[in-house]
């Protein structure tokens, strides 16, 4: 298990890297990787190896899996649409992303895809979850944490972020309100990352492209049915409710590094005195 300055440090880097290259960021830096044959392999293999280094292999290997579902949602939902996707790709600290080639028939379409992400990494959290259930693995109540965390973040209104490109198809007023909650965090010191400031200036970018550019996109592209509206409220929102009643019933369970180690000593102690009677 990691320890707590270097899983708070680092994890949180990696949380916001994640989001930001979830929503659509740092297409020049996956483009260059495409370039080799095995790319989704081979970043996925170097994205394990750089975690191992701090947080050792079974929490890495967990944390790029939860990853690696959560991007496989999208993907799912790309196929179903018959809408051409790049390799996954993985760079270390910063998170994992399969980008469409093709834009999607309008902005249901992109909602959908977006949604599928989160949705099935949360499936993918929710069963790690289970299963440190069963075995009592504290290590398994760590990843669920983590993977709760990342896909309620990354359901935020903000720009292209998956929570972006839903609420964005219900009202082009969405972008100011993940706006403003993006900088309520920043204001009140909950979140001091630089990579988080990339994602909102990412986001003003595009409710600015949205209110004065709407041109830049096919015509009727925001256009959806009542039906659809509705699927995409409901879903998101059950959602929300559904990733903070398991983080809730999680941390009920899991233990912080400091009391991990407090009961290291402890242990070690009572074993310490017995053989010494």
């Amino acid at each position: 298990m990691p320890n707590s300055k270097s899983r708070a440090g680092l994890l949180s880097s990696g949380v916001l890297g994640t989001a930001m290259l979830l929503g659509g960021k740092t297409k020049y830096l996956i483009g260059a990787l495409k370039l080799t044959k095995f790319a989704s392999l081979g970043s996925m293999l170097l994205t394990v190896g750089t975690y191992s280094m701090f947080f050792g292999v079974p929490y890495a290997v967990g944390m790029v899996s939860l990853i690696l579902v959560h991007e496989s949602g999208h993907a799912l939902v790309m196929k179903h649409y018959n809408i051409p996707f790049s390799p996954m790709i993985f760079v270390p600290f910063v998170g994992a992303s399969v980008s469409m080639n093709q834009i999607p028939r309008d902005a249901y379409q992109e909602a959908m895809i977006a949604l599928g992400g989160p949705v099935l990494g949360s499936l993918g959290a929710f069963g790690v979850a289970g299963a440190a259930q069963l075995t009592d693995s504290q290590l398994l109540y760590a990843l669920a944490d983590f993977g709760f965390m990342i896909n309620l973040f990354n359901m935020l209104p903000i720009g292209m972020m998956d929570g972006g490109r839903i609420c964005g198809a219900l009202s082009p007023y969405s972008g100011l309100v993940g706006l403003g909650m993006g900088g309520s965090l920043i204001y009140m010191d909950m979140i001091s990352n630089p990579i988080f400031y990339l994602v909102m200036m990412g986001g003003a970018y595009t409710t600015f492209q949205r209110f004065y550019y709407p041109d830049n996109l096919p015509l009727n592209y925001y256009k959806i049915s009542p039906q659809e509206r509705a699927i995409l409220t409901g879903s998101y929102f059950g959602l929300l409710g559904f990733l903070v009643s398991c983080m809730a019933f999680n941390s009920k369970f899991k233990k912080s590094p400091e009391q991990l180690e407090m009961e290291r000593q402890r242990q070690y102690q009572l074993q310490q005195f017995q053989n010494y009677r």
